[in-house]
């Protein structure tokens, strides 16, 4: 309950008498906030004596501290008569676990500024419900500025103070049984506050009820059962395969995984009726994203909102549809008695160009567009198709005749399960500058038209990492011997240029540096006394470019347009170079 009052809102003078309300017909006092507000908070008795009573000690189990219920009032000078909240009013504290109200005792509830810092898991063990029920409350207004640990502090203008580790009598939760409906009254204002089951006031809904392959599955769930937290973000998750609704996968997560689920019981504790478990009646078409199906974290959308989503701030949800789901495939998920449909469907792509009309001429500008919903897998994102997603289908314009990874001579490139095993370096080999590692890899190209290569990791198939240094390696090759010939790429017209983009390998790795050459050995051999070794790039990270072939001063390709001379030959350097049908290989 916060009280915004103009007359009282000054933070830096003393305000014996501060704001009290009224709440189903009794008075309890409110403490300042170092905005000028007033802030008291409130929970139902019975219910969170029961939710309490699941925790461990350190807030293990179900993760519902709410702290020690303190029977006799709070106070930070180990005195039963000056008291922040006086005895006869249950109040829930940051104390120590074992010492209840006992005034004697360092962190006890009469004496909650004095709390120890050295703790353990038993004797000295604190409730903290600040790591869970009620995480971000605001601070409180100081308005002499007195030290911690000072006899004269006034915190929150109501006598509240902490120790130096910043616990103590702040926050508090006054803990009272309620009634069906609450009357909050300040002055002339008054608030009516329902309590009780929410079946009524939950819903679901998805952002896209007809994805199809690799989508995002942005599901949003409203119900205020959830928002125990009113200052901050409350995180629950569920496992969808609980079609029988029993609730046993039904975690409190805000404070992490590593609580217990809830059993039936404790939803019925919380009065959760049909509320409170998320499912869906089958998983055939959904898999993992960032969580997975049995572990779905829903987060609320900010501080006190009771509206959930599957996804973060860039989209990215807890569950995907799979790669090649079946169409027409239905899945239904349910929350609350509600629930929605999800309906895999596929759908054909257009493209057009926009050259304003008329014959398009040399040196106009022209708009192509693709429409393409299929593509559209984060229902919140303005999504770019990159080259390096081999999961999407790139609008390609090509352009003349180029030699692509896709064609050419040699079949390691079109088709190969698990190549590059030892010794086998006539298609793709990927490793370190030590030559340690071996990697099996299968090998294909993308059905887009895009020509794309596909290099996937299947196994390692051994060789110390760093070749047997121990200080390892930082350094990976990509080495692509391509199915062209070096008389092939010599005899092509005009300026010879080597298009690339490998951001997906470089994302991978978070490469700093990406150097490019091209040999003309035949193979992945990195032996430089017997190729002819073209450098493209050395400097920068630079992902995707096009790089000039003739630009290397010791070695390059011209075009015969140009000159008949050409340094990419072996007869211009020792007579054991590779011959003018040796593959070309591209190297990264």
């Amino acid at each position: 309950i916060v009280v915004n009052d103009p007359d009282i809102t000054d933070t830096t003078v003393d305000i014996p008498n501060g704001a009290t309300i009224t709440f189903d017909g009794t008075d309890y006092d409110m403490s300042q906030g170092v905005n000028g507000k007033w802030y008291v908070y409130i929970v139902d008795d019975s219910v969170a004596v029961l939710m309490d009573g699941d925790v461990t000690a350190g807030g293990a189990g179900t993760g519902f501290e709410f702290g020690v219920r303190c029977t006799t009032g709070i106070g930070i000078a180990k005195s039963t008569t000056d008291l922040i909240v006086a005895s006869g009013t249950n109040v829930w504290a940051n104390a120590l676990i074992t010492s209840g109200a006992t005034a004697t005792q360092s962190g006890s509830c009469l004496d909650l500024d004095n709390m120890i810092t050295t703790l353990d898991s038993g004797t000295t063990s604190r409730a903290d419900m600040t790591a869970q029920v009620l995480t971000s409350v605001p601070a409180l207004s100081n308005h002499n500025d007195a030290a911690l640990g000072d006899s004269t502090i006034d915190m929150g203008q109501r006598g509240h103070g902490l120790n130096a580790s910043g616990y103590g009598s702040w926050p508090y939760i006054i803990s009272v049984d309620f009634s069906d409906t609450n009357d909050v009254d300040y002055g002339g204002d008054s608030i009516t506050v329902d309590y009780g089951n929410t079946d009524d006031e939950t819903s679901i809904t998805i952002a896209n009820g007809n994805p199809a392959a690799r989508a995002e599955v942005h599901l949003t769930i409203t119900d205020p059962a959830l928002n125990i937290d009113p200052t901050g973000v409350d995180i629950w998750q569920f496992d969808l395969s609980d079609n029988a609704k029993t609730g046993s996968t039904v975690e409190f997560a805000t404070n992490g995984t590593g609580n217990t689920a809830m059993s039936p019981e404790e939803l019925g504790q919380m009065q959760c009726v049909n509320n409170c478990r998320l499912s869906s009646d089958g998983e055939a078409v959904l898999g993992a994203g960032a969580g997975t199906v049995d572990t779905v974290l829903m987060t609320e959308t900010g501080a006190n909102t009771g509206v959930f989503e599957s996804f973060d701030t860039a989209g990215e949800a807890q569950f995907e549809t799979i790669a090649e789901a079946s169409g027409d495939t239905n899945t239904i998920f349910s929350y609350g008695g509600n629930s929605v449909d999800m309906i895999i469907t596929y759908n054909d792509a257009t493209i057009s160009m926009d050259n304003g009309g008329g014959t398009w001429i040399p040196g106009q500008t022209a708009t192509i567009s693709v429409n393409d919903p299929d593509a559209n897998r984060n229902p919140t994102s303005a999504e770019t198709l990159l080259v390096g997603d081999e999961t999407v289908i790139i609008p390609t314009i090509k352009m003349g005749t180029p030699l692509t990874l896709a064609g050419g001579s040699n079949e390691k490139l079109s088709g190969c399960t698990e190549c590059s095993t030892s010794g086998d370096t006539s298609g793709v080999h990927v490793g370190s500058d030590r030559g340690g590692e071996i990697y099996t890899l299968d090998v294909s190209n993308v059905t887009d038209n895009s020509e794309r290569l596909r290099i996937t990791h299947v196994s390692y198939g051994g060789g110390a990492v760093g070749g047997g240094d121990t200080g390892g390696s930082t350094t990976t090759w990509i080495n692509i011997t391509t199915g062209h010939s070096r008389a092939n790429i010599i005899d092509l017209p005009g300026t010879v240029v080597l298009s690339y983009d490998v951001s997906a390998p470089a994302d991978f790795l978070s490469a700093t540096n990406i150097s490019v050459y091209m040999t003309d050995a035949g193979d992945n051999s990195t032996d430089t006394g017997t190729t002819g070794t073209i450098t493209l790039t050395e400097a920068g990270a630079v992902k995707a470019g096009v790089l000039d072939l003739g630009q290397d001063t010791a070695i390059s390709v011209k075009s015969t347009d140009i000159t008949q001379i050409q340094t990419w030959v072996g007869s211009n350097f020792a007579s054991s170079y590779g011959a003018g049908t040796n593959l070309a290989t591209v190297n990264f």
